[in-house]
């Protein structure tokens, strides 16, 4: 019984670390007043230090080419977007860390989104 017991553990930490989640990690997107398809700033709510914002369009051909866009820093924890050309949402937005981990939202701001709304996440391990 406890030699189960020992070989489920393993087996399930192993498969912890195969499998690329950031399991109980979220994240807050409140986009910002003033933000539209020409200028997106969202202010960023996660436990810990953010040193880089990326993000993508996943609808847009620019962003499939691309890929990931780097967003600028603005002030604590709002970064901002200011595209060559309109956006087109749903957007996906990856967080780097101080430990340098990349953590993604998938989708997180729909492609309804409205300024002075927040959508949250769960975090998935990049």
């Amino acid at each position: 019984m406890v030699s189960r017991l020992f070989a489920l553990s393993a087996s399930l930490a192993l498969l912890s670390l195969l499998i690329p989640s950031a399991y109980g990690k979220t994240a807050s997107f409140h986009v910002e007043e003033g933000s539209n398809n020409i200028y997106f700033s969202v202010n960023i709510k996660y436990n810990g230090d953010i040193t880089a914002v990326s993000l993508m369009q996943t609808d847009s051909p620019y962003s499939r080419e691309n890929g990931w866009q780097p967003l600028t820093h603005n002030y604590a924890n709002v970064w901002r977007f200011d595209p060559k050309d309109p956006t087109m949402p749903p957007f996906s937005i990856k967080i780097t860390d101080s430990q340098n981990n990349n953590f993604v939202a998938n989708d997180v701001i729909p492609p309804n989104w409205k300024p002075n709304s927040v959508y949250t996440a769960n975090l998935v391990q990049a």
